[in-house]
């Protein structure tokens, strides 16, 4: 890893309130990654823009994260997203079925959509 590497942001796109499609969020694991993470970023917020989702935020947990995949699925939570998007299962330790339970889960490496388990939540549809 180099520096500017380990010195990354989570990336944030600022959403219009008047775009009502879907919220998408990236997330990439540097543990996972490695060197290829910067890469993997920009396939990963590309990948959810080529779907029609709205592109919100890039997660990039803490490499000391006790729990990464529950560190991006509070994130999604709060920003009421339908789908995370990655670049293979590997990002979430092989278990979409976690990612399911509430959201979308979106692979490029295969480009392959993995449907939540539960019905989308009134924020994401656009019902009050």
């Amino acid at each position: 890893m180099t520096n500017v590497q380990a010195t990354e942001t989570n990336t944030v796109t600022f959403l219009s309130e008047s775009d009502d499609r879907p919220i998408a969020i990236g997330f990439v694991r540097r543990d996972v990654s490695g060197l290829q993470a910067p890469r993997h970023a920009i396939a990963v917020q590309q990948h959810a823009l080529s779907l029609g989702y709205k592109y919100a935020y890039t997660v990039r947990p803490p490499m000391d994260a006790a729990d990464p995949i529950g560190y991006a699925l509070g994130i999604a939570a709060g920003l009421g997203v339908a789908a995370i998007v990655v670049f293979d299962l590997a990002q979430v330790d092989d278990q979409p079925a976690r990612v399911c339970e509430d959201y979308d889960l979106e692979t490029i490496c295969p480009a392959t959509t993995w449907a939540r388990a539960a019905a989308p939540r009134p924020a994401e549809t656009g019902a009050v």
